[in-house]
């Protein structure tokens, strides 16, 4: 971690500044870091974000391997950052990143917070650190959201070896989900830049009929039209039938590209 936190402690205007005026904080040396951490945890909760920053800051210099107000820092940070724009909203979003990552080595594993890891990275433009922390969501937390991220990840690095392997495994360990589409999707868009287009075309055959027997079992259990998860696999079919279409279009396959246009057709398809 580039600064230490007595130092960021000194230097609380930088997060302050983007959730209001500062405010001197009383001092009681009988204090805990706890009692101190959790009266900035209260605050926090109930949306008094400059008191909450101060205490925080305050509980985080007592004891630099604290991480409790680490994590409250880090999502008040990416609370603040994420509703701005231009340089605020680029710094707010490193400090953001600066706090979750140092609790992270101090043993913090949520979800949450490797969720939130990932979302920072990719608003800064980091594809290293999305796949990173995406990785690690993935190891900690094996399913079906958490791979779809990671085949995201490692596409944003231009690993396909590694979109398809994970997207691979994905899609055997989790059938009836509804990142079914996406696995196979991501899968034959990474065999495309691969120039691998005849096993991109039979992965998206293969997605198209997973995607629909996804949907079929879904509906089985009161999951049908209209919900989010049949929105998502729909999309994603679609998906690869456009993308099917623009490898008939290329290899001038009229018949198999005139049954994609039905298919689409078929779908709503209508652009």
């Amino acid at each position: 971690m580039r600064n230490d936190l007595v130092r960021a402690a000194a230097g609380a205007a930088l997060v302050l500044a983007s959730c209001g005026p500062s405010r001197e904080a009383g001092t009681n040396t009988a204090e805990t870091k706890e009692s101190v951490y959790l009266r900035g945890h209260q605050l926090y909760l109930t949306m008094h974000v400059e008191e909450a920053t101060m205490e925080l800051m305050r509980a985080a210099a007592m004891d630099s391997t604290y991480r409790d107000p680490l994590v409250d820092l880090g999502f008040l940070c990416f609370d603040a950052g994420i509703k701005q724009e231009g340089a605020r909203r680029g710094e707010n979003l490193r400090r953001a990143r600066e706090f979750l990552a140092r609790a992270e080595n101090l043993g913090y594993r949520e979800a949450a917070g490797y969720d939130r890891l990932c979302e920072i990275c990719t608003e800064l433009e980091d594809a290293h650190g999305f796949l990173k922390y995406a990785k690690k969501n993935a190891e900690q937390y094996p399913y079906d959201r958490q791979y779809y991220n990671l085949g995201v990840a490692y596409y944003a690095v231009e690993d396909w070896a590694g979109v398809v392997k994970s997207q691979r495994e994905a899609s055997e360990k989790f059938r009836e989900t509804q990142y079914t589409g996406a696995y196979f999707r991501q899968m034959g868009r990474a065999y495309m830049k691969m120039d691998r287009d005849q096993t991109a075309e039979r992965t998206f055959a293969a997605g198209i009929q997973a995607a629909d027997a996804a949907m079929a079992g879904m509906k089985k259990i009161g999951r049908g039209t209209g919900s989010e998860e049949q929105k998502r696999l729909q999309d994603d079919r679609i998906g690869m039938l456009l993308l099917l279409k623009r490898l008939h279009i290329t290899y001038r396959e009229a018949e198999k590209l005139a049954q994609v246009e039905r298919q689409l057709k078929e779908a709503g398809y209508t652009k």
